[in-house]
C-alpha cells in the first residue's frame, strides 16, 4: 500500500488532518483538498495540498480516496438554508469527484466516504449494527442522499466504503474542545434525561479503521465506525466529570436544550443510537480504545 497515492477531502478538519498526517508517516503520498489552503498547509506541514481537483497533476494515479467535504452539522442553528447547505457541501464534492474520475477515465482503488450513526436516525434501547433499519430523520435523510450518491463509484470500479462514524474524541478538537469548559467551570452535566445513547470513538481508532478499510479488500458498504462499548450520555458525563475531577450535579433540562439548539437538540443531543462495529469487530479489527473511562483518560491526561 506504501507509495500509493491518496487523495483526502475535508482535509483541514478534525479527522482529515490527523489522518493526512498519520498516512504521510506510513509513506502514502497525501494530497489534501481543503478551501483554505494557508490554513490547511499550516496544519499539513510538508503535504501537497490543493483547493480544486483541477490543481490535481493530470499524469498522477489517485489510488485511494477519503472524501470528508462537508459543512459541520454543529456551524449554527438549524434552518431550512443551513440544512440544504449541509446537504449540499456533501454532495457538491462527491459530483465535482465522480465527474473528476469519469472524465480522466481512470478511477480510484478504493474510495471512502464519509458518512454518521445518524442515518440510522433516533433509536432507543436496542442495539443497531449495519444491518438494523433506521427511522426517518433529517440525519438519516442527509446520510442516505451522501451515501448512494457515493455509491456511484462502485460502477467506475472502485471499492466503496461508507464509514458511519459516531462522536470522535480526541485532545483539543472536536466535540471534546466543546464540552470541557463548562466542566472546568463545574457547569458540566448530562442532557435531558442522560439515557440517550453516545455512540463514541477515540481519534487514533478512527484513523487506524480508515486504513484498515483502505487494506481490507473485501470491505465494503456501511460501516459504523465507532466504538463496540457506547454509553449513555449520563454515563459519558460521569466519566468525563471522573476524569475532570469536576462536579456533574447540573444538567440541561430537554425544553431549555430545544429552545437554545432547536431541531439541532431533537436529532444531534436529546437521542441517539446505540451503535455498534460488528462488521469492524468481524473483519478483524482491533480497538485500543474500547471503553470511554481508557480513552477519556488517555486524550485529557496522558497528554
Amino acid at each position: 500500500m506504501k507509495n500509493k497515492t491518496i487523495l483526502v477531502t475535508g482535509a483541514s478538519g478534525f479527522i482529515g488532518h490527523n489522518f493526512c498526517i498519520s498516512a504521510k508517516n506510513k509513506g502514502y503520498e497525501v494530497i489534501a483538498l481543503s478551501r483554505n489552503k494557508i490554513y490547511a498547509e499550516a496544519r499539513l506541514k510538508g503535504i501537497k495540498v490543493v483547493t480544486s481537483l483541477e490543481e490535481l497533476p493530470s499524469t498522477k494515479e489517485i489510488n485511494f480516496v477519503l472524501n470528508l467535504a462537508g459543512e459541520s452539522l454543529v456551524s449554527g442553528r438549524w434552518n431550512k438554508e443551513l440544512k440544504q447547505k449541509f446537504i449540499n457541501s456533501r454532495l457538491d464534492m462527491t459530483n465535482k469527484l465522480y465527474d473528476y474520475f469519469t472524465n480522466t477515465n481512470s478511477y480510484p482503488e478504493v474510495i471512502i466516504s464519509g458518512s454518521a450513526v445518524g442515518y440510522y436516525g433516533p433509536q432507543e434501547d436496542n442495539f443497531i449494527d449495519e444491518d438494523s433499519s433506521y427511522n426517518n430523520s433529517y440525519t438519516n435523510h442527509l446520510c442516505a442522499l451522501w451515501e448512494n450518491n457515493a455509491s456511484r463509484f462502485v460502477h467506475l470500479g472502485s471499492r466503496v466504503c461508507f464509514l458511519r462514524i459516531g462522536i470522535v474524541l480526541g485532545e483539543g478538537e472536536g466535540a471534546l474542545k466543546r464540552m470541557i469548559p463548562p466542566f472546568n467551570f463545574g457547569l458540566g452535566g448530562k442532557l435531558g434525561t442522560g439515557k440517550q445513547w453516545f455512540p463514541w470513538i477515540h481519534i487514533k481508532d478512527q484513523i487506524n479503521l480508515i486504513f484498515h478499510c483502505l487494506e481490507h479488500q473485501k470491505l465494503s458498504g456501511a460501516i459504523n465506525s465507532c466504538s463496540p462499548n457506547p454509553v449513555t450520555n449520563q454515563e459519558f458525563t460521569r466519566e468525563l466529570g471522573s476524569v475532570l475531577s469536576r462536579p456533574v450535579f447540573l444538567s440541561m433540562p430537554s425544553f431549555i436544550a430545544k429552545i437554545i439548539f432547536g431541531e439541532m437538540a431533537n436529532e444531534l443531543l436529546l437521542k441517539g443510537q446505540r451503535v455498534v462495529p460488528k462488521k469492524a469487530l468481524n473483519s478483524g479489527f482491533i480497538f485500543t480504545y474500547s471503553h470511554i473511562d481508557q480513552a477519556l483518560k488517555n486524550i485529557l491526561v496522558s497528554n
